[in-house]
């Protein structure tokens, strides 16, 4: 769904209903929740260390390469590399530890320093409150909501706001606040409201997400804009077009709630699939690849268009200006960039698993020897 929101909605799949925007930033967190063990015995250390070692170096090392490609694909676009005020690193960590991400070509990966952040902030809270014994999951999901609608409220403010210059070092904070209630209702979920879950009938489940979708008709019609229902731009916290503060938390809810009904019915014959498993276990490289993905597609293009033949349609100008252009030539050109943007990153993966199994056999061998 990220990939086909970033190629303006090829599939769309019920994106008309639950526009994409408008749930699956929060379900990452919620998946996140429902998959968090942490209590009172959590051995905080460990638990960095191992959040440091799945979330912040996949981040860091995708990053780098990626910039790599990005240096190389705007050279050849214009002849040049980019020049930032006060120098390129500078620029990159500002942003890393603000919007969450060093640079265009890697934005999707804003929400992994995001996610970093709220898993830490949530672990040391719920140890120090477990050790007290006065955790309660309801009573935090209340608060953290609360935290929630305080954000989404500042979020529409902002422009009252008084900032230091540019540099808006709130933005990390908030955006933590903002996914906390998402976090614990996964553990909520998975606690509590699972087995019922599951455990409805079929046609009760169909009965549920008919209901939602009929909610979010209402809901579209009662907003002053249809598409108030969605949230762009969590990374700056800049696109809460609805008046309403609890609007991005009940668009959320139905959001999850529906997919979760969806994959309830029809998951089930796909669940052992190898390729199915091989793109849910590696989806941090397709979030930190499609991108580059997408550009590398249209360098092509452009080489082409610039050498070859005049590509109907195929604007290189603006191409040169920016990384979220794509060929207007058809809708359906639209679906070659989700599929490149998925494959892409999945056959690096295989490659660099393959070469990764090379190099440990070598070793194994070496030792051997």
């Amino acid at each position: 769904m990220v990939v086909d929101h970033h190629t303006f909605t090829a599939f769309n799949i019920f994106g008309d209903f639950i526009p994409y925007n408008s749930f699956f930033m929060p379900m990452f967190v919620f998946i996140s929740g429902y998959f968090n063990k942490v209590d009172k015995t959590t051995k905080l250390g460990a638990y960095t260390l191992k959040k440091l070692k799945t979330l912040l170096l996949p981040y860091f090392g995708i990053s780098i390469a990626v910039l790599g490609i990005q240096w190389l694909l705007d050279l050849i676009k214009t002849g040049e590399m980019p020049s930032y005020p006060g120098g390129y690193i500078g620029y990159m960590l500002e942003n890393v530890i603000t919007v969450g991400t060093p640079y265009a070509m890697v934005t999707p990966m804003w929400f992994v320093i995001t996610l970093f952040a709220t898993l830490m902030f949530y672990a040391v809270i719920k140890k120090l409150l477990s050790k007290l014994r006065i955790w309660n999951s309801f009573v935090m999901l209340a608060i953290f909501t609360c935290a929630h609608l305080y954000v989404v409220y500042q979020a529409q403010h902002m422009e009252d706001l008084v900032y230091p210059g540019d540099t808006n070092f709130f933005l990390l904070p908030l955006k933590i606040l903002f996914f906390l209630p998402f976090l614990e209702l996964g553990i909520v979920y998975r606690d509590y409201l699972e087995k019922g879950h599951t455990a409805m009938p079929g046609g009760a489940k169909i009965g549920l997400m008919f209901g939602l979708l009929l909610l979010n008709m209402v809901r579209t019609i009662c907003l002053p804009m249809p598409y108030d229902v969605a949230f762009d731009n969590i990374d700056d916290l800049s696109g809460f077009t609805s008046p309403y503060i609890v609007t991005p938390l009940v668009s959320s809810l139905v959001g999850i709630l529906f997919w979760l009904t969806f994959v309830e019915l029809v998951g089930k014959p796909v669940y052992e699939s190898r390729f199915v498993n091989f793109m849910s276990c590696n989806t941090f490289w397709i979030m930190g690849l499609h991108i580059a993905f997408f550009n590398i597609f249209n360098l092509i293009l452009l080489l082409i268009n610039d050498n070859i033949t005049e590509l109907l349609y195929f604007d290189a100008e603006y191409f040169r200006e920016t990384e979220w252009y794509y060929w207007e030539i058809s809708p359906g050109i639209k679906i070659a960039y989700v599929l490149i943007g998925i494959l892409g990153p999945l056959g690096c993966k295989w490659v660099f698993d393959r070469i990764k199994q090379c190099i440990f056999r070598g070793k194994v061998k070496s030792v051997t020897d």
